[in-house]
């Protein structure tokens, strides 16, 4: 399991560097996911050196991706639905700087898995209510012939995947990991095999987003 792993950190730096070859091709939906490939990409890159080579406490880290994730995510479904719904988005943001702050003064490395669970069951909230809101603007507006032609719906469907199926995950795991961590390396599995989903459906979005 330790090699498919390193694999799927690796294939993590995949998207941004496709991104890159093709960027003078891909159409302007398509370049709204670039801060997310750029995160995913510092990532991977992040885990394998210092997580997998050097075997650095990856707490500090995995709580500042978290709020890397959030604000390009946001920033990604902004701009996918046209700058709409401002109020929304500010909402979302305003939860999201409270959590930030409030849980900067409880912070530990104790607590740092329900702190995690906490951003990530937001950031599930918050792709879920855009998703939705996508969906029923491309139906009313007919917009698409068919979704495997759109790029963002790889996009969109890879992140609903990856959360959604994170979620439980995220916001049990310190109760996982205190009951037996045996329970607990069996449910990270499922986070990288829906990591490896997340990424591969970025770059099938990525590959779809090219200019006809």
């Amino acid at each position: 399991m330790y090699y498919f792993l390193l694999f799927v950190i690796l294939f993590g730096l995949l998207p941004l560097l496709y991104y890159s070859l093709l960027y003078r091709s891909i159409t302007r939906e398509t370049g709204f996911i670039f801060l997310l490939l750029v995160s995913i990409f510092v990532a991977s890159l992040y885990e394998f050196i210092f997580t997998c080579l050097l075997h650095v406490d990856v707490t500090y880290w995995f709580t500042t991706y978290t709020v890397i994730a959030f604000l390009s995510i946001h920033r990604f479904f902004y701009l996918l639905l046209n700058k709409r719904y401002k109020l929304v988005f500010l909402a979302f943001l305003l939860v999201f700087l409270f959590f930030l702050f409030f849980n900067y003064t409880i912070w530990s490395e104790v607590y740092y898995l329900d702190i995690c669970g906490y951003f990530n069951t937001l950031q599930t909230f918050v792709i879920l209510t855009f998703s939705i809101l996508w969906f029923r603007r491309v139906f009313i507006n007919h917009e698409v012939d068919s979704f495997t032609d759109s790029p963002s719906f790889y996009f969109v469907a890879g992140l609903l995947f990856y959360y959604c199926g994170t979620v439980f995950l995220f916001l049990m795991g310190s109760i996982i990991l205190k009951m037996e961590k045996s329970t607990f390396v069996a449910y990270w599995e499922v986070n990288i095999v829906l990591n490896l989903i997340l990424r591969t459906l970025l770059i099938l979005g990525i590959w779809k987003g090219q200019m006809k």
